[in-house]
């Protein structure tokens, strides 16, 4: 699906480079699709005995259908602030995995990311992560996040924080480092 430039500027943000629609953006293209109802059925209630790991099914009815997905959630998948409210991020993944299927749009929510935590919205609508979150994109350590690298290979940080092209990863591993310092 074709989005607006003024749809995007209302409800599409950027991390680290790559597009996520917000959960906002859409329930209203479910609405413009004729959007009837959307409705969640719980399949497993987070428990110790499994793991905090919560599951819901959604349904979602348009004009066009009915869309079914199913979203998951655990305390490993989402960040600290969500923690307590496992089975409501578990909805809200189905629901926007559901909506996503019947508006045709193959953009990530927003809502769906796992551990990265959100500190920031910036007047262009990037959006930033806390530090030890970031994720590398390139190299030997492709994919892995900023802060697990402080334990795995210190002086890759150190050389990010002075070299890295992109100034938020630089500022990141500088900042990293500079917790590291104020907390030994």
């Amino acid at each position: 699906m074709e989005l607006s430039q003024e749809f995007k500027e209302r409800f599409v943000k950027k991390l680290q480079g790559k597009e996520f629609i917000l959960y906002g953006g859409l329930l209203e293209l479910s609405k413009q699709r004729g959007l009837r109802r959307i409705t969640t059925r719980v399949i497993q209630i987070p428990a110790k005995e499994n793991g905090m790991y919560a599951v819901v099914e959604a349904e979602v009815e348009t004009e066009e259908g009915i869309f079914k997905e199913v979203g998951d959630a655990s305390p490993d998948s989402v960040n600290r602030a969500i923690r307590p409210h496992i089975l409501r991020m578990a909805s809200t993944r189905a629901k926007a995995r559901a909506m996503r299927d019947a508006v045709g749009v193959d953009m990530v929510a927003l809502e769906e990311l796992g551990d990265g935590e959100i500190i920031g919205v910036e007047e262009e609508g990037d959006i930033f992560l806390q530090p030890e979150d970031i994720v590398i994109t390139f190299g030997k350590y492709v994919n892995k996040k900023l802060g697990d690298l402080l334990s795995i290979d210190r002086n890759y940080v150190e050389w990010l924080s002075m070299n890295a092209r992109d100034s938020m990863l630089r500022d990141s591993a500088r900042e990293l480092l500079g917790e590291e310092k104020r907390t030994h």
